[in-house]
């Protein structure tokens, strides 16, 4: 009897001290006798990465750094600005006239440009908006004498703005053309607003061509808007410059 209640006392004590230990216990504590404490339940951390920025744009300030890139090669990428000039003597070595394209112009641009400046060509008249070309290839002699005789009717600093100056041009890479409708008198920003301006707008990139100088871009393209100049970079780069918005000195500079 006295050992069955020995038995019973010591059961009542254990379980008293287990009691005692649970209403005690501080669930932080990895051990008792340990200053380590374990991590909070069922807490997930997590990091964030600092969003990923895009350099700054380059300013369009007046210089004369070469172009990165081989003018002849690169013709779709390279980057040609009021800062960033082609060489001189830089001309390329496949130039063909337009009419191979279906044009009466006589002005060139390369030869591999023709396949897609036919289609072009077709299908503004196919959506009757016709288009003329009005100047393509210009070497840089050339560009120099038109940029001397607008300097000398509004100043240089003015000229810069509308009028590239030489080595500055993408007329002598030979893939960039200006292009009006047939019956307009001269380049103007009004060739906007006309059918044939609209029509280009929104499609010379399914033929591998794109607006250099957008409007409302100057401080982004180098220069003012010139709805008449296409610069022809290939299809595939054309569209993605055409999807992102951005405008093609943007876009070159950012994914060179």
């Amino acid at each position: 009897m006295r050992g069955w209640i020995a038995t019973l006392a010591v059961v009542i004590l254990v379980v008293g001290v287990g009691v005692g230990l649970w209403l005690t216990w501080d669930s932080t504590r990895v051990s008792d006798g340990s200053a380590l404490t374990a991590g909070p339940s069922l807490r997930v951390t997590t990091t964030t990465s600092p969003p990923v920025t895009a350099p700054p744009l380059p300013a369009c300030g007046q210089g004369d750094e070469p172009v990165e890139g081989d003018p002849a090669a690169d013709w779709a990428t390279i980057v040609i600005d009021t800062g960033r000039a082609l060489p001189p003597d830089f001309v390329p070595g496949d130039l063909v006239e337009v009419t191979a394209a279906g044009f009466a112009q006589r002005d060139r641009v390369r030869e591999f440009v023709i396949l897609d400046l036919a289609a072009l060509r077709i299908a503004a008249e196919t959506n009757g908006t016709p288009i003329v070309v009005v100047s393509a290839y210009r070497s840089y002699a050339y560009q120099d004498g038109l940029f001397r005789d607008e300097a000398a009717r509004v100043g240089e600093a003015r000229a810069a703005d509308g009028i590239a100056r030489p080595g500055h041009s993408e007329h002598q890479l030979g893939t960039a053309l200006d292009v009006l409708n047939p019956e307009a008198g001269e380049l103007s920003a009004a060739f906007a607003d006309t059918p044939a301006g609209q029509w280009v707008a929104a499609h010379a990139h399914e033929y591998g061509f794109v607006l250099s100088y957008p409007a409302d871009a100057q401080d982004r393209s180098c220069y003012e808007f010139e709805p008449w100049h296409l610069r022809y970079v290939g299809r595939d780069i054309a569209a993605q410059i055409h999807a992102s918005g951005l405008s093609p000195r943007e876009w070159l500079l950012l994914h060179r």
